[in-house]
């Protein structure tokens, strides 16, 4: 967890469709994509995004691991069973733009509550675009 921080100071809801973190000062996709995809899929998504200029910006992107590891919770949460705040989607497993050696990609596991190495395509996970506040 990022500075140690209480997730419930951290984030906040705005417009049912974002979760702004106030400690990393990013803006997350509340619900990550609808469907699961190989990893390469992921930069086609978050362009797709941009390009509808989807919930009035521009500038998404797919976040590198750090930036999904901020997300992840010292404890479990008791009612969604997840490593992450119930603010967001019940996503377990987003992938992460971060590329790593023998075309394998970090993806986080809410779940287990962890980042984890896998072939690109050999999983297909959920993608949770997110942008830089301004």
């Amino acid at each position: 967890m990022v500075g140690g921080a209480d997730m419930s100071d951290r984030l906040v809801l705005r417009k049912d469709l974002f979760v702004l973190d106030r400690e990393t000062r990013l803006m997350w996709q509340r619900q990550a994509s609808e469907d699961r995809m190989v990893w390469k899929d992921g930069f086609d998504y978050v362009e797709r995004l941009n390009q509808s200029q989807w919930g009035g910006y521009d500038d998404w992107r797919f976040p590198d691991k750090d930036e999904l590891a901020t997300l992840l919770t010292p404890e479990e949460n008791r009612e969604t069973g997840l490593y992450i705040s119930p603010l967001f989607g019940p996503q377990r497993c987003l992938w992460s733009s971060t590329e790593a050696d023998h075309h394998r990609a970090v993806y986080a596991d809410y779940y287990y509550g962890d980042l984890y190495l896998v072939e690109e395509n050999y999983a297909t996970h959920f993608v949770r675009a997110v942008r830089t506040l301004s």
